[in-house]
């Protein structure tokens, strides 16, 4: 009996943490923010962080540090912008798949809360511009995730209905977003396993991308 549903047209994924192994090198360089601020590290707020864009984020941050998250913000983005500026490493497995995709011709997107620009940079220096031609990134929507917005408009883009589109993400927030976009979705857990309630929404979960691929019979 097959595990495959019928009917996907096309890929859409995640950048960090599913593509690029960068949320360990964010969460680094927050908790050096912080401790250069006198500030304890505070994983949990770091963990709400992941997945969402620019302004999501710092909406987030201002609750829950006040007057001090612009420094804070600032601190981090220096030390985020240390950290990446070498070619970031590649999840496992990652090369592989995309280079699968490609091969069959399969119609694929990023959808990244990382601003555009950045982010094709990031994909360039990872060596993965050439299987990924197609982006979007966060500074193109008004709303991030868990906000279904960047799905439904990376379906749009590729000129899809999101139903037949499979989208991999690794985060909760980006989980929500594309089960709220109507959409097949994998999760590929990276720095935070999900949670009880995260998993009752039914999506599939694989230990890299090349198995969530396959466990849709994409490749």
């Amino acid at each position: 009996m097959t595990d495959r549903l019928p009917g996907i047209d096309a890929v859409i994924l995640d950048m960090d943490g599913l593509l690029l192994d960068s949320e360990g090198l964010y969460r680094d360089g927050f908790r050096r923010a912080r401790a250069n601020m006198g500030l304890p590290p505070d994983d949990a707020l770091f963990h709400s962080l992941i997945g969402t864009n620019h302004e999501s984020g710092g909406r987030i941050l201002t609750a829950a540090m006040g007057a001090g998250a612009d420094e804070f913000t600032r601190r981090w983005h220096a030390e985020n912008r240390m950290a990446l500026t070498g070619p970031i490493p590649l999840k496992p497995r990652v090369r592989d798949a995309l280079e699968r995709l490609a091969a069959l011709g399969t119609p694929r997107i990023v959808a990244t809360s990382t601003r555009t620009g950045p982010a094709r940079r990031r994909l360039d220096n990872a060596g993965l511009g050439a299987l990924l031609p197609a982006l979007i990134g966060g500074d193109e929507v008004r709303r991030g995730k868990p906000d279904p917005e960047i799905f439904l408009a990376a379906a749009a883009r590729l000129g899809f209905v999101p139903r037949r589109c499979a989208a991999f993400e690794d985060s909760a927030n980006g989980v929500r977003a594309a089960v709220a976009a109507g959409m097949v979705v994998t999760q590929v857990p990276d720095l935070v396993a999900p949670s009880d309630d995260l998993l009752s929404l039914g999506h599939r979960v694989a230990p890299d991308l090349w198995s969530g691929l396959a466990g849709l019979e994409l490749i």
